[in-house]
Order: structure tokens, then sequence, then C-alpha cells
């Protein structure tokens, strides 16, 4: 299946529901779960030390450790979901197959596989 508009050629496309069925969903992994918002975190962590270096006196030593445990927990995280890709993977590919009706987001288009 081209997962593309046919009309512009846009890769911004959704499934549409189908009245009457139930939405089969992809199986996101609990590891997925656990890592966005860690690297969020971890990104928040590494900004307000970058923004203590540069207008205070440093980033303090609580500061530091929380964001190299935050930084270690994220790695153990990406590691599991890596682990976890091949299913989420397929099960993903499983959606996208099941789907018949498609919409695509920037022309408004909609047609049926």
């Amino acid at each position: 299946m081209q997962y593309r508009c046919p009309k512009c050629q846009s890769p911004k496309i959704m499934p549409v529901a189908q009245p009457g069925q139930a939405a089969p969903r992809p199986v996101v992994p609990k590891s997925l779960m656990f890592l966005v918002p860690a690297l969020f975190l971890l990104l928040l962590l590494v900004i307000i030390s970058i923004a203590m270096w540069i207008f205070g006196d440093g980033a303090g030593t609580t500061l530091q450790t929380a964001t190299v445990i935050v930084f270690i927990l994220s790695l153990i995280a990406g590691f599991i979901f890596y682990k976890d890709l091949p299913d989420f993977k397929i099960s993903m590919q499983a959606f996208m197959q099941t789907q018949k009706k498609w919409k695509c987001r920037e022309c408004n288009h909609e047609w049926e596989i």
C-alpha cells in the first residue's frame, strides 16, 4: 500500500473511523510509554543545567545527579524499546493494512482502498 494521498501525494494521511466497526489499535509497547516522558524530563533537566551554568554559579550536585539518573533510565528504556521494536513494527503494519478509509490532512481528500 502507498502511504500517500493519491491526489496531492502528501504523506500526511490518517485513517477514517468506520461506523459500526470496532477500531483496531496498534499495540504500543509499555517501554515506549516510559521512554517518551523520560526523554522529555532529560531534555528539561539539561536545559535547566545549561541555564544555571550561563546565569548562575553552575548546576548543583542534586541537579547533576538527577540528570545522570534520568539519562541512565532513558538508556535502559531505549534498549528495552529497541528489543520491543520488531513486535511494534508488525503491529503497526497490521493496523495500517486493516484500515480501508483514509483522509489526507492537507487537502481533505478521502479515499477507500
